[in-house]
């Protein structure tokens, strides 16, 4: 099972990243993967994209980056090397390569963990930064679970409420009947079914053998004690608060009330549902009754194989009822898909063949998006550190400089050299102006193939729910032509 949880970082990020990638903890650093980022730069390519929201860049709250933790099990067969991998790949999927990240798997515990830190804001160097909201964990978490799965991992299945003690837990895994606490609540779930009221609750724990008593709390006042018929003088007395959500006295109390309210509803609504079926049929004239049996009654086609003389006049309905859903099923393929029943097919063909498109051009335009960040943020760094590095060629003491503006200068290296593999100007960067302007083109276009490549997923979607839909269809026709004429 993979664990998660997320820090935000408020100051600097380098102390996050150097702890991330120490040698000591990641196998001499080759345990630690870079996303468009390296290890002389990261902390640089974070600073500056974080400063570039102005808005915020001043606020002491504003957070400057993420620290991701992904905590693996013990016994989870998983070497170090794949855990980094997933922590790669589920970034990717979460973010889609959105922002600057960089995974560093640590192995210097009983358990193989991920420390992943990615920047706040988005490569495109507008200091956008990400949706903070409170589903985040969850989207993480979620989609951690997903990867463990794929990777035969074990996933905790359910995480609701407050955790058990260790003792509790121990005594659950031992023990057929569970630990004391959880026999308890079956107890008390057993007798909430069958009490009128908290009086007649304890009643009837009484009278199951159940120790009852009481005591005063701070917080609830006068509280109820519980104690297993089978108890000794020797164990332990729960209140009802510490057995879990939903067994204080209030709560108790309500479940009991919850129960006998809805218990009362559902009989008032059967009661009412049977006298107004009464009345309908009373009311029915011949011809009523006659076109009452004519309704569609089904959602699926009934089989009416292998039957009995006896069941002749129910197969006989059944034939009906399916002769009516084959009249419905033809009406909304002419309605919503213009087709009959034998152009199903050709229709999934055709949607197939669209979603197979619509894949391709998602494809071209990813690579596309991805290659216009790593020019925005590129030219955006170089233009940012090119007169740091002049500096620095002409400085009289170079070392002591380099020791001052390490991180820039390793910045500026790495943009000149992918900028080394592009026929960019870098005239034109090194004027601010006309750098920034030539940034804010490539922004739109960025911004252009993002919206088109949402649309393009979308409507992947969509074909997917109608090629489902027709499928469904399909499944239903077929069972229905296939049977012989007789039982048609």
């Amino acid at each position: 099972m993979a664990i998660t949880k997320i820090i935000k970082i408020k100051k600097s990020p380098g102390g996050c990243i150097n702890y991330a990638i120490n040698e000591e903890k990641t196998e001499k650093g080759s345990l630690v993967s870079y996303f468009e980022c390296q290890k002389d730069n990261a902390e640089y390519i974070f600073r500056l994209a974080a400063s570039l929201n102005k808005r915020k860049n001043d606020d002491p709250e504003a957070v400057k980056a993420y620290h991701i933790i992904q905590s693996f099990a013990k016994d989870d067969p998983i070497s170090p090397e794949e855990a980094n991998m997933i922590g790669m790949e589920m970034m990717e999927r979460l973010f889609g390569g959105k922002y600057t990240f960089l995974c560093a798997t640590h192995t210097d515990h009983g358990h193989i963990h991920n420390h992943i830190v990615m920047c706040a804001a988005m490569r495109d160097m507008t200091g956008r930064k990400l949706d903070d909201n409170l589903s985040l964990l969850h989207r993480i978490q979620k989609t951690s679970d997903e990867f463990c799965r794929e990777h035969g991992l074990s996933v905790i299945e359910k995480k609701k409420g407050k955790a058990k003690a260790y003792k509790e837990w121990y005594e659950d895994l031992e023990n057929p009947k569970g630990s004391k606490k959880k026999q308890l609540r079956d107890l008390i779930d057993s007798k909430i079914k069958a009490a009128s009221d908290f009086d007649d609750f304890l009643e009837k724990m009484k009278e199951a053998g159940a120790g009852i008593d009481f005591g005063n709390s701070k917080k609830y006042g006068r509280v109820t004690k519980y104690r297993l018929p089978d108890a000794t003088d020797k164990d332990k007395w729960h209140r009802g608060y510490n057995l879990g959500q939903g067994y204080s006295d209030e709560m108790i109390a309500k479940r009991i009330a919850n129960r006998i309210r809805n218990q009362e509803t559902r009989e008032a609504k059967r009661l009412e549902r049977a006298e107004k079926r009464k009345a309908e049929k009373a009311a029915m004239s011949k011809a009523d009754r006659a076109i009452d049996k004519t309704k569609l009654k089904i959602r699926h086609m009934s089989d009416a194989k292998d039957i009995s003389a006896a069941e002749y006049g129910l197969t006989k309905w059944r034939n009906k009822q399916n002769a009516m859903l084959a009249e419905k099923i033809k009406e909304k393929l002419r309605d919503k898909y213009g087709i009959d029943y034998t152009q199903i097919k050709a229709k999934l063909s055709s949607l197939e063949a669209e979603n197979n498109r619509l894949n391709m051009s998602i494809k071209k335009n990813k690579q596309s998006i991805e290659r216009i960040r790593e020019m925005i943020e590129n030219c955006k760094i170089y233009s940012e550190t090119f007169k740091i590095n002049q500096k620095y060629e002409k400085s009289t003491d170079q070392e002591r400089y380099y020791e001052r503006h390490d991180a820039e200068l390793n910045a500026y290296t790495a943009a000149t050299l992918f900028l080394n593999t592009t026929d960019v100007k870098k005239s034109i960067l090194e004027d601010k102006d006309r750098c920034q302007g030539y940034i804010e083109r490539m922004q739109q276009e960025l911004s252009k193939l993002e919206e088109l490549t949402e649309i393009y997923e979308q409507d992947i979607k969509k074909n997917e729910k109608n090629i489902n839909e027709l499928r469904r269809l399909q499944k239903e026709m077929d069972k229905y032509h296939n049977r012989s004429t007789e039982e048609i």
